[in-house]
């Protein structure tokens, strides 16, 4: 079976986009499909990984153009789209359209947010993808309703494949050990920091709680563009504020990005996670569905990925920016340990549904029933890259073996 083109971000890139394109590469490879990325690249990555085979400049329209070029003569048998609007370069990201109209092979595109009130560039560029797409797959029911009902995309080009969940390989006893935290009751949030987390609404709702053995852990470093444009302001005003309402000993700030092996340390250790995000448009969150596969207590906001995933008892939902509601949530499962283990295990046993090895089939059967009938024998090791393939152009071989020493 030929390869698969995987086109978004990627590592080592600090965002969401670019965990995700490598958490689907390696789900796929691990099934047993050959895959290779083209990283849409802002110019801050540095040492790509090999399985980045090609690099498209962010605001280089050109360079769409010429990687659309390059595409058809490399004998893949699809391309998967992350799709986010500001990962690619013009008006609502519009550069990746002059890439996929000279596609001559199936797309699927991933779709990571669905506006349901969109600006009319952001609705014509969604309404272009899914022309040009076999395939658009979104990770909610309620994203599929939006694609029927805003941007009139028949229901039989829209795939439901969920969020894939890290195959966890620590106990929640052993993480709490590794990082000293044997005793304490404690609540996570990750994710790079930027004033569209919410964790001061979190901070806040910790001043309520009066559990000496609690702790809130904050996860992650400021994120890249906030930290260009405004430092690390964000930060320092949420360390002032924990200082303020003397929650010395209460509230924890991990200045770092963590590696996978590292977040799962912590996603296992904690007992509750909270996202208290602002944004009822939020479509999906990687923080949230590793929580929930790791059997966390999750507490969010009410924006849409949240209210269907946390459906069914599987967590609890507090309004936004209501820190007393969030300190009420947080107080009842304190006191409650019943109702905090139902969540709990409702979490786990969901997330496993959800795994990353689960998810990379289900992508495989798509791509499968994409392909012409003599193509859809599925491999079932890892199949080794043909050298005769033909090779990249001067530019990019010149930019990928920089980037590679």
């Amino acid at each position: 079976m030929k390869r698969t083109l995987i086109i978004g971000t990627y590592l080592p890139r600090q965002c969401g986009i670019a965990t995700f394109s490598h958490d689907l590469y390696k789900s796929l490879v691990e099934n047993g499909k050959d895959a290779e990325i083209m990283a849409i690249s802002n110019g801050t990555e540095q040492n790509f990984p090999n399985q980045v085979v090609y690099s498209v400049s962010q605001h280089e329209k050109d360079e769409y153009l010429s990687a659309g070029d390059w595409i058809n003569q490399n004998e893949y048998d699809c391309c998967i789209v992350q799709h986010e609007f500001g990962i690619f370069g013009g008006s609502a990201g519009d550069h990746i359209l002059s890439l996929l109209e000279r596609l001559s092979i199936p797309i699927i595109s991933n779709l990571h947010t669905v506006l349901d009130t969109p600006s009319a560039d952001e609705k014509r560029v969604i309404m272009r993808i899914a022309e040009l797409s076999s395939k658009i797959t979104v990770m909610t029911d309620r994203a599929i309703r939006v694609l029927m009902e805003v941007y009139q995309i028949p229901r039989v080009k829209i795939k439901l494949i969920p969020h894939g969940v890290p195959d966890f390989q620590i106990t929640a006893e052993e993480a709490k050990e590794y990082l000293g935290l044997e005793g304490k009751t404690v609540m996570l949030s990750f994710g790079l920091l930027g004033r569209s987390k919410g964790y001061e609404v979190a901070i806040d709702a910790v001043s309520r709680i009066k559990d000496d053995n609690f702790l809130y852990i904050i996860l992650g470093a400021t994120h890249p563009n906030v930290l260009l444009h405004e430092g690390e302001s964000y930060k320092n005003e949420l360390i002032q504020q924990a200082a303020k309402l003397g929650l010395s000993g209460k509230v924890m700030f991990v200045n770092k990005y963590a590696s996978d092996a590292l977040l799962q340390i912590y996603l296992k250790a904690c007992d509750i996670y909270v996202t208290p995000y602002p944004n009822v448009n939020q479509m999906s969150s990687g923080t949230l569905t590793f929580a929930l596969g790791a059997g966390a207590a999750v507490l969010s906001t009410p924006y849409w990925y949240a209210k269907d995933l946390l459906a069914d008892d599987r967590g609890c939902l507090f309004d936004f920016n209501d820190s007393q509601g969030l300190a009420e949530c947080l107080n009842r499962l304190l006191s409650n340990p019943f109702l905090m283990n139902s969540y709990r295990n409702r979490a786990l046993a969901y997330g496993k549904k959800m795994s990353w090895p689960n998810v990379g089939k289900q992508q495989i059967e798509l791509i499968r029933n994409l392909m012409p009938t003599e193509d859809c024998t599925v491999v079932k090791a890892l199949t080794v890259r043909n050298e005769t393939t033909p090779l990249l152009p001067l530019k990019q071989q010149s930019q990928l073996r920089t980037a590679n020493n």
